[in-house]
């Protein structure tokens, strides 16, 4: 995020946001806009109708999520329903803090080819630093679908930095999240899966970092969805979601399998 200094608040014109249905008015500092994302930058500054009128609508946007985000911009750090309480991040180290890339690698017989494990498909903060002391089904439910929605708006308006904060934080959730029988916790999860594949697009030479890590968790816990009605009909529509969810879960196989097969060579050989 570029520098903003005092006297850049004083000395800038503001821009209104018309956010929601009922198009409430934020009024917000077009520097701190600017700062933030290239986007948001060129509609501030440049020559787009919005640069003339000083609005942007943001009218399919919930106002909660935009809230966020203005709380993001303004102060490096933004917060979320539920009981998830974490310590502030230096935003420096969020700047800092990538998405980590996808290993393209296609399993082959006699290569070992495990499912990449949900750690590894992001780079996550230290524990001491993004903490989720607490985590039950409604928390799940309304701070997930925050996350997301926050990252979906971030990727919206090119804040790389935000993107990956709440990337970070709902990846976190996941690594300690066992669906077990809760068919709440399921429900949500089938749920998210909607929003993130409905409001994301598939990439040509890697996967979609938050479409990797839901699909990737669905993977590791297979056995654990499979057997809920809400999953199964999640499946039976088919999509991006399916054909990402069955090749995770058949790369895993193949995994397991050829290691099977090694062990009973070695022990033939013995």
């Amino acid at each position: 995020m570029a520098e903003i200094t005092i006297s850049s608040y004083f000395d800038c014109s503001p821009m209104t946001l018309l956010v929601g249905a009922d198009k409430k008015r934020y009024l917000v500092h077009s520097s701190v806009l600017a700062a933030n994302s290239e986007t948001l930058r060129a509609l501030c500054e440049g020559s787009w109708a919005e640069t003339h009128t000083r609005e942007i609508d943001w009218s399919e946007w919930e106002e909660a999520t935009v809230k966020r985000f203005l709380e993001w911009i303004y102060t490096g750090d933004y917060s979320v329903p539920g009981s998830f309480k974490r310590n502030k991040v230096p935003l420096a180290e969020l700047e800092s803090h990538t998405i980590s890339e996808p290993i393209v690698q296609q399993p082959q017989i006699g290569m070992l080819r495990p499912l990449t494990p949900l750690g590894a498909c992001f780079t996550p903060l230290p524990a001491t630093e993004l903490d989720a002391t607490s985590l039950d089904k409604g928390d799940f439910s309304v701070t997930s679908m925050a996350h997301a929605k926050l990252y979906v708006l971030a990727q919206y308006t090119n804040t790389p930095a935000l993107e990956n904060a709440a990337l970070g934080r709902l990846h976190k959730i996941f690594v300690r999240l066992v669906p077990s029988k809760d068919s709440q916790i399921v429900e949500s999860i089938v749920n998210l899966v909607a929003y993130v594949y409905s409001n994301t697009n598939a990439l040509v030479n890697s996967e979609e970092p938050m479409r990797r890590v839901i699909s990737t968790f669905c993977a590791v816990r297979f056995l654990e969805l499979l057997g809920h009605a809400t999953f199964q009909k999640l499946q039976s529509e088919g999509g991006d979601f399916v054909v990402d969810f069955w090749e995770k879960v058949r790369s895993a196989s193949l995994g397991r399998e050829n290691t099977a097969l090694l062990n009973e060579r070695e022990e033939l050989k013995a």
